[in-house]
C-alpha cells in the first residue's frame, strides 16, 4: 500500500483500531506492536485513521494508557490526523488524544452501509450481534462536528477539518474548500444551536 500511495503520488492512509485474527490462525496481533510497525511506514502528508478508537490499536498504547511515541513523532514528521468516525469513536479516548495536545486535520465520519444499518440478510442472530459495526448510526457529519464542538475544538477549526483541510489533503485547495472566486461552490447552511443535546459514543 506504502508503494502503490507513492507510486500514484497519494497518501497513504492507515486506520487504526479495530483487529480481527489472522488468516493464519495466529490470532489477535499485538496492537502496540502494530501500531509501531505501521506508524513507523509513514511520511509527510499520510493520513492516520481513528485516533478517537474504542478499539485497542489506536493512539492510546495499551500498554501504558498514554500517547504512543511513534504517534508523536509521526505527526512531528507531518503525518495528518482524520478522525474517521465509524463506530470506533470513543469520547474517552478522544480526551485523552486531544488532552496530549493532537487535533485532527481533518473529520472522516466514516459513514457506510455497515454502520448506518447492520446488514440483516445472511447473518444468523449470533454472528449479527458480533458485528462490530451492528445497530443504526447514532450520528451524521454534523453530529460528528458537534461532538468536536463538545470536546473543546473552536467551531473555525472543526469547520476547517470537514472544507479547506480537506481539499488541501487531497490536493485541490485550488479548486474547493473554501468559497473564492473561480472555484466551485459546494456550500452547507448550518446554524449552531445552543443548549443541552445528548451525544453517543
Amino acid at each position: 500500500s506504502r508503494d502503490i500511495a507513492r507510486e500514484s503520488g497519494l497518501p497513504l492512509y492507515i486506520h487504526l483500531g479495530q483487529l480481527w485474527p489472522t488468516a493464519d490462525g495466529a490470532g489477535v496481533p499485538d496492537a502496540d506492536a502494530l501500531v509501531r510497525e505501521l506508524v513507523d511506514l509513514m511520511a509527510e502528508g499520510d493520513v492516520l485513521a481513528h485516533p478517537f478508537t474504542r478499539h485497542p490499536g489506536g493512539f492510546i498504547s495499551t500498554e501504558t494508557g498514554e500517547l504512543h511515541p511513534v504517534i508523536r513523532r509521526a505527526l512531528d514528521r507531518g503525518v495528518k490526523v482524520d478522525v474517521g468516525h465509524g463506530s470506533h469513536f470513543s469520547f474517552e479516548m478522544a480526551r485523552r488524544v486531544m488532552g496530549a495536545g493532537i487535533l485532527p486535520d481533518t473529520l472522516g465520519a466514516d459513514l457506510h452501509g455497515y454502520n448506518v444499518r447492520a446488514p440483516q440478510a445472511r447473518m444468523d442472530d449470533g454472528a449479527r450481534a458480533a458485528n462490530p459495526f451492528h445497530g443504526v448510526a447514532p450520528f451524521s457529519l454534523t453530529v460528528a462536528m458537534t461532538e468536536l464542538l463538545a470536546l473543546g475544538m473552536a467551531l473555525p477549526d472543526v469547520v476547517a477539518t470537514v472544507t479547506s483541510n480537506a481539499a488541501a489533503l487531497l490536493g485541490l485547495s485550488d479548486e474547493i474548500g473554501s468559497l473564492q472566486v473561480g472555484r466551485e461552490a459546494d456550500v452547507s447552511v448550518i446554524e449552531p444551536l445552543t443548549g443541552r443535546f445528548r451525544l453517543t459514543d
